[in-house]
């Protein structure tokens, strides 16, 4: 049986209801976790399609997976696509990872999860799947089956549950950034294969860009000082988990880019420097969270 989780936060008017149209006619059972607080109201108009569960708080993604995700499993799904609430699935994306995870498993192989190529809705472009190398990174696109990856982001991954108490829940404590990137790695770790699927898409809204200059030149994502704190405190924990030697060398060069940018350039600077170094102690002199 195949499930589908939807996590939302405090949905645009239409964003849940269109994505539960699509993929609601794909899998067994759908549930929609609503950190939003207070709830957005979609349980009444939504009882047809889809089961919500309305915590009470904001879990954060990660403990907002896990809860699903054994809801799921206690309904008898094998399997559970990953959903975030700006993300549009193609009409016969469950059917192909699917697809995808079985003929792995003929193969004998051990296989965690599959995703599909991911394509920003802003920008048009898809994102190639990437195995981790030393001097550069490996990069797989625009092919067909299904190619060995080191990562997939949340939105879109379908997880074989048969591996779920092996591998693991999602960090819960560690609220949203890099808890797909822990995951994978901890799944790689455990022995299975993370599979990216060249045969099916997912739309996905990363955010709209900000400009530093004009004439859009320059474009970055924005976070406030509270979010740069969490990315730095996460990515550190990751560095004190076995996460692959090549992702580490590269990602303390996007520590560094990250700190000039919003420690020079982008207001309130000196929050910025103090959330960030606030973060970056706290991932590696203290206990990393569960």
């Amino acid at each position: 049986m195949n499930g589908a989780l939807i996590i939302a936060y405090h949905p645009e008017i239409g964003q849940i209801e269109r994505l539960v149209e699509r993929i609601a006619p794909q899998v067994d059972r759908l549930l929609i976790v609503d950190n939003s607080q207070p709830p957005a109201g979609m349980a009444s108009d939504l009882a047809s399609q889809a089961a919500v569960i309305e915590p009470g708080a904001n879990l954060g993604v990660a403990e907002a997976i896990n809860r699903g995700v054994n809801e799921l499993l206690g309904q008898g799904a094998q399997r559970v696509l990953l959903l975030d609430q700006d993300s549009l699935p193609a009409a016969d994306m469950v059917t192909t990872l699917a697809a995808c995870l079985d003929d792995a498993g003929k193969q004998g192989r051990r296989v965690a999860a599959a995703g599909p190529v991911i394509r920003d809705q802003v920008s048009g472009k898809k994102a190639p799947f990437v195995r981790f190398a030393l001097p550069f990174n490996r990069r797989f696109s625009g092919q067909q089956g299904a190619v060995a990856c080191d990562f997939l982001i949340t939105s879109g991954t379908l997880i074989n549950l048969q591996c779920w108490d092996q591998v693991g829940p999602m960090k819960g404590a560690w609220f949203i950034d890099n808890i797909d990137l822990e995951w994978c790695f901890r799944a790689r770790r455990a022995g299975f294969d993370i599979l990216g699927c060249f045969d099916t898409c997912l739309e996905h809204a990363i955010g709209q860009p900000r400009y530093a200059l004009p004439g859009k030149r320059l474009a970055y994502r924005h976070h406030g000082p509270e979010r740069l704190h969490t990315m730095m405190r996460n990515r550190a924990f990751l560095y004190r988990s076995q996460a692959p030697v090549a992702w580490v060398v590269q990602d303390l060069v996007r520590v560094a880019v990250k700190f000039a940018w919003f420690g020079l350039l982008v207001p309130p600077r000196w929050q910025n420097i103090r959330a960030m170094l606030r973060g970056l102690g706290e991932g590696l002199f203290r206990r990393p969270v569960p």
